[in-house]
């Protein structure tokens, strides 16, 4: 079986700081490879297939280490063998003002809840946004009802709570309602794992109910 690659190009915030490519190429795992070009640093990864969308998790994980460690914010942008172009347009359903509407009744908890919602909304990341939309949620100090039978839908609220957990965390689960909830959804007892691509698919497909419950807490407020 051919061994496949995927290929990044390095772009850095600003001026290029000087990088020592030997100590780049020391802290990142097996498997990646630096290479100096003459238009700029570029990585490798070995890959399953070419473009592929796992190593881009894979090297944007390392240079969000890398940031924290030196401050030097750096984008890998995928060296593509086909390439095609789009035009890509964001589009909102606008609603009028009610006739009945008064002046906000605010308080602290709310003021919260609505910028939360707005920086969510906008998140194209699936486990940001879920862990802001469930912030909403907790803020109301909503009651989670138990959860005991694994061949039965979770209410609402607490699956929302289940799925934050799982994008939350690392590692083993070891909540007796949680493990229930994924043998509900057919998967390991173990928080999600991005790089798994059912797990990913069967959290990002959950993200609208996390969406609606925050919403409902807001309207109920407004």
């Amino acid at each position: 079986m051919n061994e496949c690659q995927t290929e990044f190009k390095l772009i850095f915030e600003g001026n290029q700081p000087t990088l020592k490519i030997d100590k780049f190429q020391q802290s990142l795992p097996a498997g990646f490879q630096v290479i100096k070009k003459d238009d700029g640093i570029y990585v490798a990864i070995k890959s399953a297939n070419v473009e592929d969308q796992q190593s881009q998790y894979l090297i944007d994980r390392e240079l969000d280490r890398h940031f924290f460690l030196t401050n030097v914010k750096i984008k890998a942008a995928m060296i593509r063998k086909v390439v095609s172009t789009c035009f890509t347009s964001r589009w909102r359903i606008q609603e009028p003002l009610r006739d009945d509407i008064w002046p906000q009744n605010w308080n602290y908890s709310l003021a919260v809840q609505l910028r939360l919602w707005s920086i969510a909304v906008d998140s194209a990341d699936v486990m940001v946004k879920i862990i802001l939309l469930f912030q909403i949620i907790e803020l109301a100090s909503p009651q989670f009802q138990p959860y005991t039978d694994p061949t039965q839908a979770p209410d609402p609220l607490t699956e929302c709570k289940f799925i934050r957990h799982l994008v939350a965390h690392a590692g083993d689960v070891d909540r007796p309602q949680l493990k229930l909830y994924c043998e509900y959804i057919g998967m390991p007892p173990v928080m999600m794992d991005i790089t798994d691509p059912d797990y990913y698919k069967i959290i990002a497909s959950k993200v609208s109910l996390v969406q609606g419950e925050a919403k409902k807490i807001i309207e109920s407020a407004l």
